[in-house]
């Protein structure tokens, strides 16, 4: 269960559209709480979006400052008043500048950019392998199976011929039977392989899905 305790507090003072970006981002993320927008406008692009999420709106940095504590300022307002304002009274609060936040998240978003690209390609990599050591299973396992019904095959016709040489062939009958029995076992073992070549093919199903994801 998610626990807002553990979460950043963040306000925002500056609706611009870069503050709109990164009210974006912020309330995608699991580890963030937008908890107000200010600006002057309040019809400035962060502001109408904070509306529709349900954050705090507000038109002057010294109510939101008084009112709400947060963990982090994020200074939008290309203000150099307001920015004093807000480094004489933001308490304990950290403040953020805006440039240096969407630097900071486009970092971030090109590392993880790379990092999906990597686990892109050691996925197709391990689905490739998987696909073809399947492959090649399965071509053994025809090759079991045909040996284990010719064994099978042979096993019947030397015990009619055993049957037929009455109590010479009571020795033959008996190498009949060992012969039968090992096609039974060769014929379980064919069944094995093919369970496991049946849950390699789902697992090389879920690599697939996993590498949409990654797209």
């Amino acid at each position: 269960m998610e626990n807002k305790a553990d979460k950043k507090k963040i306000g925002i003072v500056g609706g611009g559209d870069q503050s709109k970006e990164l009210l974006e981002i912020f309330n995608k993320s699991k580890d963030v709480e937008p908890v107000y927008v200010v600006d002057s406008d309040a019809n400035a692009p962060a502001m109408s979006l904070a509306m529709k999420l349900g954050v705090k709106t507000l038109t002057k940095a010294e109510m939101a400052i008084k009112n709400f504590s947060v963990d982090l300022i994020l200074d939008a307002a290309g203000s150099p008043e307001i920015s004093e304002f807000l480094h004489q009274n933001r308490g304990d609060s950290k403040i953020i500048d805006v440039d240096a936040a969407v630097l900071f998240i486009d970092i971030m978003e090109e590392n993880r950019s790379k990092a999906n690209d990597q686990v892109f390609t050691d996925l197709s990599s391990v689905r490739q392998e998987i696909d073809r050591n399947t492959r090649d299973v399965s071509k053994t396992l025809h090759g079991i199976e045909k040996i284990s019904n010719e064994l099978e095959v042979l096993a019947i016709n030397a015990g009619i011929q055993a049957s037929r040489a009455g109590e010479f062939g009571k020795g033959f009958a008996v190498v009949a039977g060992e012969v039968k029995s090992t096609a039974r076992v060769a014929r379980d073992l064919a069944g094995d392989i093919d369970r496991v070549i049946s849950e390699i093919s789902s697992m090389s199903n879920k690599i697939e899905q996993s590498l949409k994801k990654v797209l």
